[in-house]
Order: structure tokens, then C-alpha cells, then sequence
């Protein structure tokens, strides 16, 4: 089979031993939350034992500037977003699990979910629904949720257009997980980044008067250059950061919870 034209390069492969010591050199911890970016201004306890002894799909990492904190549970997980798919040139790879990759196996890649998660996903373009299981890191393009196996594709029938808006729904939990809906904030939904301040200021005003009122702007540098993020909030648990993730992506397609 052809590379499809959706294909996108993913150098980096957070958990696997020939990329973490590198990756690692970037980690900004940062609280467990879901879909969480690094930019909180307090840091976080590690785990008990230390990140250390944290299993390493499970530890803080940083691709593209963008801090990625892994959640502690998929229990009650729901979320929607566009699906790609990875095939024929990462067949027979490691994943960032360890496992070898097989494109004609139900699997997936997912940003922050734990690894072995069951996720039921959906294709909202036609209905049709597949059960896979997460264990692999991305899809580390803008505006994706999740990376498809080519059979998962298939299964979804976009494999030929390539990318399809989808909702995913956790299917169980991880045996030994604790519960993140109820993790305690407080958290905030980043809804933008500038590097022009005055752009930032224009947003906020935008988000306060939409209700939005404890509203803020968090600046923090990239690479050497200072970003303006916008933050809306605040939100008493990861839960509610979520339910409002969801509204405000509908404006804002790379909304995504911070937590401070």
C-alpha cells in the first residue's frame, strides 16, 4: 500500500527506550491532567516513589514545545476531535509501549491516555463504531485527538479520505488506576497563544465577557521565545475543566486543560 497523504512524520516515540533519554531532557513537570499542556505556575508532586519508579509512558513529556502529562485513568474518558491513521511506515516498530507495531491490528495512538486503555471510537461523519486499544503516544499534529491503526481506519471506513471527525469513549479502566474525573484543580482551559501580547489581551477580553471571568493570561518561553497563552477558568476539578474543553472547542478547535 501507498503512504497515504495524511501520513505525518513522528520522530519522536515517547517511551521507547531509544527516546526517552532524549526526551527527557525536555520534560517540564506539570499536574496530571487530561490533555494537559505544562504551563502551570506551581509544580506538582511526583508520584509516590518519585518519576523515576513512574512507568515511562506514564512520566511528563515534551514534544514541539508542548508539555503532554499522561492521566492516571480513562474511567469515564469522552472526547471528540479529527482521526488520522499511521500505517506501512511504521509497521514492524516499536511503539512507545515497546510493542512492535501492526498496522492491521486494532490498536491506536493516543497523547495522554494510559497505555492499554480500550477505547470505543467513533465516526461521526458516518456512524460507524470500532473498538481499539491505546499503545502508542500522538497523533502530534494540531488539532488531532487520535492516531488510527490501518485497521481501525478500515474499520471506520476513512482510510481513503484519510482524516474524519470521531468521539472516543473509554471502555473500562486500567486494573490498579485511580479515578482523574475528580481531580482537584485548580484547572484552566488554553484556548490560545500569541507572541504578540496585545493579541492575548484581545482574547481575554473576548473570554471574560463570555463568561468566563477568572480569565487570565500566563506568559511562559519557547525555544527562546516568549509565548502569551490565554486561559480560561478557573474550574474546581479536571472534570469540570473537561465539560468546558468541550464547549469552548467548538470556537477554539485546540482548546485543551491546564492545570495549575
Amino acid at each position: 500500500m501507498a503512504p497515504h497523504a495524511y501520513f505525518h512524520p513522528r520522530p519522536d516515540r515517547p517511551g521507547h527506550p531509544d527516546t526517552w533519554a532524549r526526551l527527557f531532557s525536555w520534560i517540564a513537570f506539570g499536574l496530571l491532567a487530561a490533555a494537559l499542556a505544562g504551563c502551570g505556575a506551581k509544580t506538582p508532586p511526583p508520584p509516590p516513589g518519585g518519576w523515576g519508579k513512574a512507568p515511562a509512558t506514564q512520566r511528563p513529556y515534551t514534544i514541539k514545545g508542548t508539555t503532554y502529562h499522561p492521566i492516571p485513568s480513562a474511567d469515564g474518558y469522552t472526547e471528540e476531535g479529527v482521526a488520522s491513521w499511521y500505517g506501512k511506515d511504521f509497521h514492524g516498530k516499536p511503539t512507545s509501549c515497546g510493542e512492535i507495531y501492526d498496522m492491521h491490528k486494532l490498536t491506536a495512538a493516543h497523547k495522554i491516555l494510559p497505555m492499554h486503555t480500550t477505547l470505543k471510537v467513533t465516526n461521526l461523519e458516518n456512524g460507524r463504531s470500532v473498538t481499539v486499544r491505546v499503545n502508542d503516544r500522538g497523533p502530534f499534529v494540531s488539532g488531532r485527538v487520535i492516531d488510527m491503526s490501518y485497521a481501525g481506519a478500515q474499520a471506520l471506513d476513512m482510510h481513503v479520505k484519510g482524516t474524519t471527525r470521531v468521539r472516543l469513549e473509554s471502555v473500562g479502566g486500567i486494573p490498579g488506576a485511580t479515578s482523574a474525573k475528580d481531580l482537584p484543580g485548580p484547572f484552566y482551559v488554553q484556548i490560545g497563544a500569541f507572541v504578540n501580547e496585545r493579541n492575548a489581551e484581545r482574547l481575554l477580553t473576548v473570554i471574560r465577557r463570555a463568561g468566563y471571568a477568572q480569565s487570565r493570561i500566563h506568559s511562559k518561553d519557547v525555544d527562546g521565545e516568549r509565548f502569551f497563552r490565554v486561559h480560561a477558568g478557573t474550574f474546581a476539578t479536571l472534570g469540570e475543566a473537561e465539560r468546558a474543553r468541550s464547549r469552548l472547542s467548538g470556537e477554539y478547535r485546540d482548546a485543551f486543560v491546564i492545570g495549575e
